[in-house]
């Protein structure tokens, strides 16, 4: 599970030393799994939707685009009943 302020994501996770410590990276999907989507093949290769994580709200000052990266996360292992 990796969670921010604004949402949590399920996500299979690795452990690698390829990217660096305390840096979490995430394929971009668009979470075309959820109830109601009629997309046949985005529905078939969703990925997860990384926007749940982030607060659309927050922007760079310089340029007034939304943030994107530099999220802070939490990452936690789920717990299966």
């Amino acid at each position: 599970m990796v969670s921010s302020d604004c949402g949590s994501v399920e996500v299979p996770t690795e452990i690698t030393d390829a990217i660096m410590p305390g840096v979490v990276s995430i394929p971009h999907g668009w979470g075309h799994n959820l109830a109601g989507t009629r997309m046949r093949v985005a529905s078939a290769h969703a990925g997860v939707n990384v926007n749940i994580l982030i607060d659309g709200k927050k922007v760079d000052p310089v340029s007034g685009n939304a943030v994107l990266n530099g999220i802070a996360v939490k990452v936690s292992k789920m717990v299966r009943e």
